[in-house]
């Protein structure tokens, strides 16, 4: 079955019910609040997020113990709020164009597995994109290589979003990046 579209018991969702009352009476919708909706992407009056509608921008680079880590933040920069199912993949690349493995599909712990990201106007929700740095590795099975940007790819938003990024990364399977639910 599909992580995206899987249904949720109410009592799974029902510390979300305040966000979707709150959005719905117009009261601000705090940053990465989850809609209701268990039934995916139409949730109330709340429009889905269009690629137009978000922008995405780099955090700081971050490593411990021969992992690196990247927060992404992606934007809602329309006048209004919209909803995604916030799912994300990511894929290094560089000039001669996509390298490695896509990220890991995302796993959703928290009990919001299904339960659409509603993003306020000009609020921010982020994603955290993970490697293993090459240096630990055993070469062989890691392939090392040098990239020049990342492409993030929001399951169900109509655009991917490229991002510049010069590290060594592993390509083989073995390895390949993990990417967070938008959050």
């Amino acid at each position: 079955m599909d992580i995206r579209t899987r249904r949720h018991p109410i009592a799974a969702i029902a510390p979300t019910v305040a966000a979707a009352l709150a959005l719905a009476l117009g009261a601000p919708t705090p940053v990465g609040a989850a809609s209701a909706s268990v039934n995916g992407p139409s949730s109330g009056d709340v429009r889905v997020c269009t690629g137009p509608d978000l922008t995405a921008s780099k955090g700081a680079l971050e490593g411990a113990a021969g992992s690196r880590f990247l927060t992404v933040r992606v934007t809602n920069a329309s006048a209004t709020a919209c909803q995604t199912m916030g799912y994300t993949a990511y894929r290094f690349r560089n000039a001669a164009g996509p390298i490695g493995h896509e990220s890991t599909p995302n796993t959703v712990t928290d009990g919001t597995e299904g339960v659409p990201v509603v993003i306020a106007a000009g609020a921010t929700v982020k994603s955290v994109l993970s490697w293993t740095d090459p240096g630990p590795t055993v070469p062989s099975q890691c392939h090392a290589r040098k990239t020049t940007a990342f492409r993030l790819k929001i399951h169900d938003v109509d655009r991917y979003y490229r991002l510049p990024l010069k590290v060594d990364v592993c390509t083989t399977l073995k390895y390949r990046p993990h990417g967070t639910r938008l959050q």
